[in-house]
């Protein structure tokens, strides 16, 4: 199997896509810079994740950089090129307080780094798979409008409703209240789309 990348990779889905993909035979590159202690202090640091994946997997290569660094990002995307399969981006800024704290910094870790990612993978992997973990804070509030119905253990919606199953990309994104988390991962999602 060839090169797959994973943003985040300190993070819970992007430790365990790193797990799952070298399982799966996959040459991983993880991107971790631990911006989680500095969104959320200390105690919230990733380092321990990351250090218990090198151990676990010495064939994981670990690279500590910015995701908001083009030029880094460039340079990885060049050197893989063709060899790179997939990317995982679960890089993110995940609080909707820290947002309103600090608006430049949520934009640029959750828009201006999609961006980076998706610019070099167009220019030097196209072919590959790119898979982009977002939230339903996208969605503002539309989704308090679904017509949820209580079940044994859960809320969800009812069997014959379209999204049952999981909400696609139709759903509108337009014309409800957003949080500035919301609108930062939002328009990550809109570029995707234009790639």
């Amino acid at each position: 199997m060839g090169t797959a990348i994973v943003t985040g990779c300190g993070g819970l889905v992007g430790s365990e896509s790193v797990e799952r993909l070298i399982l799966a035979g996959f040459d991983v590159i993880g991107i971790e810079n631990d911006m989680r202690a500095r969104f959320f202090g200390p105690e919230a640091t990733v380092t321990p994740v990351s250090q218990r994946l090198v151990a676990q997997y010495p064939e994981l290569r670990l690279l500590d950089f910015d995701v908001r660094d083009r030029e880094a990002v460039e340079r990885l995307f060049q050197s893989e090129g063709s060899r790179i399969e997939l990317v995982v981006h679960a890089a993110a800024q995940p609080s909707h307080d820290w947002a309103a704290s600090d608006p430049h910094t949520d934009f640029g870790v959750n828009a201006v780094a999609t961006l980076n990612l998706l610019e070099a993978f167009r220019q030097h992997s196209s072919d590959a798979t790119f898979v982009f973990m977002s939230t339903n804070k996208v969605y503002g509030d539309t989704p308090n409008l679904l017509p949820l119905v209580e079940g044994d253990t859960r809320l969800g919606l009812p069997a014959d409703h379209k999204w049952h199953a999981g909400i696609d990309t139709t759903m509108s994104i337009d014309r409800s209240t957003h949080s500035l988390f919301g609108v930062s991962k939002g328009l990550s999602r809109l570029e995707g789309r234009e790639s």
